[in-house]
């Protein structure tokens, strides 16, 4: 049974890792060398994460088997969603006849924030994971917006323009 929680501190260890080395090869990632980019994004998530606001939520089965996490701030008018993550082999898939297999993590991970990815939402870092979702409806108001992960106070400079 799937569980969900804040992430702990020691679960901030695999969100950093997994965030980081899953987002490496995604074309939004930047043009960071890739003898730096483990200390860039690590830095970087690590500051996103102490943001007022930011939560990280773990998909986990007890004791400690972790799934994957959402990374994101909803405190604000218009949630956004910075990373979200599962590990390869628990990612649900199309079976032959079109059901799916599998729990669905990633939906539970963006209920556990309190996002419903029907509704409008911003999301900072794009994947092809992004892209197929996209593409199949999953996320038909989410839009990108980098900003949102680059300026603490986006969200404020937006509303007030």
């Amino acid at each position: 049974m799937t569980l969900y929680r804040d992430a702990t501190p020691s679960d901030r260890v695999f969100v950093t890792a997994t965030w980081s080395s899953s987002y490496k090869s995604a074309h939004a990632a930047g043009m960071i060398p890739s003898e730096d980019y483990p200390a860039v994004m690590h830095a970087a998530i690590g500051k996103l994460l102490a943001r007022p606001g930011a939560r990280a939520i773990v998909a986990y089965e007890p004791p400690d088997f972790l799934y994957g996490f959402i990374a994101g701030d909803t405190s604000g008018a218009t949630p956004v969603v910075w990373y979200v993550y599962v590990k390869g082999p628990y990612r649900s898939e199309r079976r032959a006849g079109g059901a799916r297999s599998g729990p669905r993590h990633a939906r539970g991970l963006f209920r556990a924030l309190g996002v419903d990815p029907a509704r409008p939402f911003l999301y900072a870092c794009s994947t092809p994971v992004v892209a197929e979702l996209r593409q199949a409806n999953k996320i038909p108001r989410g839009k990108f917006v980098p900003a949102t992960a680059r300026y603490t106070n986006y969200l404020e400079q937006e509303q007030s323009e």
